[in-house]
C-alpha cells in the first residue's frame, strides 16, 4: 500500500472519532439537564380557591307596631255603697221577721221561702197569701201581697216551675228597699232567704271571706 493511502485511511478514522465523540457528549449533557417544560408539566397545578359560599339573606320584614293598649275606663266611684259577707240577717218588714240570707250575686232575683202559697183576687187584681216561718223560734206569719208577675225557672231534668213574685219592704243593715222576691219552698236549702242582683245593684258590694256584717247572727235553723 502507498503512503498516501495510509494516510488518507488514518485521517477518515481520525474524523469518525471525533464525531463520535462529539455524539456521546452531546447525549451525555442532554440526558443530565431537566426538561423545563416536562418538570413544569409533571408539577401538580396549583389549588384553585373557590369565592366563599353566600349566606341567604331573609327577606326584609316589615315592622310590627306594638298593639295598643286599652285602658279601662275609670271606675265609678263606690262613695256611699255597702260592704257586706256572703251571709246576712235580713227583715221582712211585713212579717215582722229577721231571717238570715244568703248573699248570692249570681241571682237575679231574690226569693223567699214561702209556705202554703194561695193565690186569689182582690178588687180585680191578682195578690197572693203565703205563711213565712222563722226556722230557728218556730214562729209563723202570714203575709199577703200583690202579684206583681210570675217567672218560671227550669231545671235540667225536671219540669218547669212557676213562681209567683211580689215587692216587699226589706231592711239588710242600714238599707230599706222595696224590692221583688219569688216565693217558693225553699226548705231544702240552708237559708231561707236568698238575695240577688235586684236587691243588691248599686247598694252593695259582696266581700265573700266576710259574714253577718251588718249584725252579729247565730245561721241556725
Amino acid at each position: 500500500m502507498s503512503l498516501s493511502k495510509k494516510t488518507d485511511r488514518g485521517l477518515f478514522v481520525f474524523i469518525v472519532v471525533v464525531l463520535l465523540s462529539l455524539v456521546l457528549s452531546c447525549a451525555s449533557q442532554k440526558s443530565s439537564r431537566p426538561d423545563a417544560v416536562e418538570t413544569a408539566a409533571k408539577e401538580p397545578p396549583a389549588p384553585v380557591e373557590s369565592p366563599p359560599a353566600k349566606t341567604p339573606e331573609a327577606p326584609p320584614q316589615a315592622a310590627v307596631e306594638p298593639a295598643a293598649v286599652k285602658v279601662p275606663p275609670p271606675a265609678k266611684q263606690l262613695q256611699g255603697m255597702r260592704i257586706i259577707g256572703e251571709v246576712e240577717p235580713v227583715t221582712i218588714v211585713k212579717a215582722g221577721l229577721t231571717l238570715p240570707a244568703r248573699i248570692d250575686t249570681g241571682a237575679t232575683t231574690s226569693s223567699l221561702d214561702a209556705r202554703d202559697i194561695e193565690r186569689f183576687e182582690r178588687d180585680g187584681k191578682k195578690w197572693v197569701r203565703f205563711i213565712l216561718l222563722d226556722r230557728r223560734s218556730g214562729k209563723k206569719v202570714k203575709v199577703e201581697g200583690r202579684l206583681t208577675r210570675t217567672v218560671e225557672i227550669t231545671r235540667h231534668g225536671t219540669d218547669p216551675q212557676y213562681r209567683p213574685v211580689v215587692k216587699l219592704k226589706a231592711i239588710l243593715g242600714q238599707a230599706e228597699l222595696y224590692r221583688e222576691f219569688s216565693l217558693t219552698d225553699r226548705s231544702a236549702f240552708t237559708y231561707p232567704v236568698l238575695i240577688g242582683r235586684n236587691f243588691l245593684q248599686g247598694e252593695f258590694i259582696v266581700d265573700v271571706t266576710r259574714k253577718n256584717t251588718t249584725t252579729p247572727m247565730s245561721e241556725g235553723n
